[in-house]
């Protein structure tokens, strides 16, 4: 299927879960979070260039916690570089994506701990993976396939990894770390990959109702 197809397509799937949860009632914000990181992609240097760079950046998403250990997450991500191997010239890439993310609570976990006032759960750290898919717009002047030339190109975008959260507070968790496979299909005039590694860190808000408080959003499991 052809890049801009695949672009169109992706890009309609995250408009329409947007605008869905746009429209949510109280009891579907009760099973809501957002989050933000902040993200470091090293990635994969065009031909004849060094074969890697750093790039920051961050990221932000919404998440829907369909059950105890299962989320539906749409992703916006931007990440820069102003130089690559003594080169001025620049490179930024910016995605959007969705998919699932599986978190690996303990069975015993309890729900409501911080409404008993036990402010240090038993298990409080959770792991979680997660698989997103989407697209990926790269812009400046080596962006891959611009030759070069200040440019813009887009490509298809998968990330996979996963990372632990501490429970710090009732609407607040803390992402401790995040490790992902980042890999996109620019045209590079050699393989069209480029597998890219991420890592991240950042914070995730409850939005359910002050009186549904707890570890976890309110959900009967």
């Amino acid at each position: 299927m052809p890049i801009s197809i695949r672009f169109i397509l992706l890009s309609k799937l995250l408009g329409t879960f947007l605008l869905c949860l746009s429209g949510a009632s109280a009891q579907i914000m009760d099973q809501m979070k957002v989050g933000a990181n902040y993200t470091y992609v090293r990635g994969n240097a065009p031909p004849g260039v060094c074969g890697c760079f750093s790039m920051n950046g961050g990221s932000g998403w919404l998440e829907y916690d369909a059950s105890k250990h299962w989320a539906i997450v749409g992703e916006v991500s931007s990440e820069r570089a102003s130089s690559i191997g003594g080169n001025p010239a620049g490179l930024t890439l910016t995605s959007f994506s969705l998919g699932p993310r599986y978190s690996f609570r303990h069975p015993n976990m309890p729900e409501m701990y911080f409404s008993r006032g036990i402010h240090r759960a038993l298990y409080p750290f959770v792991p979680f993976s997660e698989f997103l898919v989407g697209v990926v717009h790269g812009s400046g002047a080596l962006t891959p396939g611009s030759s070069g030339l200040t440019g813009s190109a887009n490509a298809f975008a998968i990330t996979f990894g996963g990372g632990v959260e501490l429970l710090f507070r009732p609407h607040l968790t803390l992402r401790l770390f995040q490790i992902d496979y980042y890999t996109t299909d620019f045209s590079n005039g050699v393989s069209n990959r480029q597998i890219d590694h991420r890592i991240g860190a950042g914070i995730v808000i409850g939005l359910w109702r002050n009186d549904k408080r707890g570890a976890h959003p309110p959900l009967v499991w």
